[in-house]
């Protein structure tokens, strides 16, 4: 039987935010309404100054980015993501598509993102990994409705589903925001990348391995070679 990894996107795989360069990019061609990145500027300081936290911040930033593609075509969006995806792909961790020619002989590999689904399915056409779960922004007649159909913000533990398909023995998830611990805590091994202050302390007190861009791929590999 096929086992389960589950890989975060940015700060995982990804050096950076996808959805923070893709606005900014998007919105200086034209492509989403002016002002979209301000607002997200807004909602992320009050991040960072603690005036919401992450799943409140998140969820404001799905709204905006959901509301600034409002009447725009599924297929347009999400070909626009690719090609930038495509050009930004010096910005994955060379760790992750190493690891993928192994990891497919015997796990199905899924990303698991707050993002929107276009930026996962994206990526998964430049790293041949069709499986995700992720954020959902409303498409209706082949176009979006500029609403938020499902969000994954403080929304993590959802990949329960697939823990009872696949089962729980030989699972792997790799994180780095606290956003990510309800899917850390589902499996057997939850590995931690590089992750921010409120991850790190709460991977201290479950004994999570803390691990980065270098070890990973050998602690993955060692850890698969043994199932």
């Amino acid at each position: 039987m096929r086992k389960l990894v589950l890989f975060d996107i940015d700060g995982v795989i990804y050096d950076g935010h996808t959805i923070f360069d893709q606005i900014q990019d998007q919105e200086k061609r034209g492509v989403i309404a002016s002002g979209t990145w301000g607002k997200i500027e807004i909602e992320l300081n009050n991040y960072k100054s603690g005036k919401k936290n992450y799943a409140e911040t998140a969820n404001a930033m799905l709204t905006i980015s959901a509301d600034s593609i409002k009447g725009k075509d599924y297929n347009f969006i999400l070909n626009d993501t690719y090609e930038y995806m495509l050009q930004r792909k010096n910005n994955f961790f060379p760790y992750f598509s190493q690891l993928i020619p192994e990891l497919s002989k015997t796990y199905d590999i899924f990303f698991v993102t707050t993002n929107f689904q276009m930026i996962p399915e994206a990526i998964g056409k430049i790293f041949n990994v069709p499986n995700n779960i992720s954020s959902i922004a409303e498409v209706v007649n082949g176009k979006f409705t500029g609403k938020v159909s499902l969000s994954l913000a403080g929304n993590k533990g959802i990949v329960s589903g697939l823990i009872d398909k696949y089962g729980k023995e030989g699972s792997i998830a790799v994180g780095d925001s606290e956003n990510d611990a309800d899917m850390l805590n589902k499996v057997e091994l939850p590995l931690v990348m590089e992750p921010n202050s409120k991850l790190e302390l709460i991977a201290k007190e479950k004994g999570w391995q803390i691990v980065n861009r270098e070890n990973i791929a050998g602690i993955i590999t060692s850890y698969v070679d043994k199932k």
